[in-house]
């Protein structure tokens, strides 16, 4: 397992809690593109604690679902156990051994951006039946747009420990562009769509969510403590409450 691999891993209880779960509207398009039923077989890359998976075996479907984090995939199993549809493999995609053409629907929940491009793209291609769909989805967060004077001081403190870049809305451009690289690799009729969505956190949950960034996590001591103090003290003096504004984009696409 590599580091980031790890990060994640160990954050496994944090993540549960913590990270939001996907925008119902992108289940609704998904479905729209590529329906699946009984009969069809579907693969998730990194599956984590299997905040992505629900509407997807609520279809009916035959899924698998890949966890390289034991801890991840123990409580993925859990959080799943009473779907009799749901087939969980610690492993990798790279370590993932299947026949080619098996899958009707392959998708991964914002996990597919840790594989390199120039393998996954292939390996995904080469998994799916002729028809078969790649959708690949991730929200990205943004800062509280309400309370100013909350975001002006958390962003003094990254400033302090950690001079992070400057935050940037995922755009419609960026979407497209992604939707865009899917035909590098011989995929076919690419979609995209964006969904926005609010999720507040206590001072003490949103240190959760900050456990589950593997940057932050990679940030030494004693920054990394400092850090998290500033931003929960920033909070706390706030009204006690931070809103995040996640931006969701979806990309589908075909194989002929």
């Amino acid at each position: 397992m590599n580091d980031f691999e790890r990060t994640f891993d160990n954050a496994a209880v944090d993540y549960d809690q913590n990270r939001p779960v996907y925008h119902k509207d992108l289940y609704t398009d998904l479905f729209q593109y590529k329906p699946i039923d009984a009969r069809s077989t579907v693969l998730e890359i990194g599956i984590g604690t299997g905040k992505a998976s629900r509407p997807i075996l609520d279809a009916g479907c035959r899924l698998t679902g890949l966890e390289p984090g034991e801890n991840l995939a123990a409580i993925a199993k859990n959080n799943l156990r009473n779907y009799q549809n749901f087939f969980l493999s610690n492993q990798t995609l790279q370590d993932y051994e299947c026949g080619a053409e098996t899958f009707d629907l392959i998708y991964a929940a914002t996990a597919f951006h840790w594989i390199p491009e120039e393998y996954g793209y292939p390996r995904v291609y080469d998994l799916l039946k002729p028809g078969g769909v790649f959708a690949r989805f991730s929200y990205h967060a943004g800062p509280d747009k309400e309370r100013k004077a909350l975001t002006s001081e958390i962003r003094d403190v990254y400033y302090q420990y950690m001079q992070p870049d400057e935050p940037k809305e995922f755009t419609e451009e960026n979407a497209e562009n992604l939707a865009a690289l899917a035909v590098k690799y011989g995929f076919i009729d690419t979609k995209y769509h964006l969904y926005h969505s609010t999720k507040d956190f206590t001072a003490d949950d949103y240190m959760g969510l900050l456990r589950t960034y593997s940057n932050h996590m990679a940030l030494q001591e004693p920054n990394r403590q400092k850090l998290f103090d500033g931003i929960h003290a920033a909070i706390s003096k706030n009204g006690g409450i931070i809103t995040v504004y996640y931006t969701t984009d979806l990309e589908l696409a075909r194989k002929p």
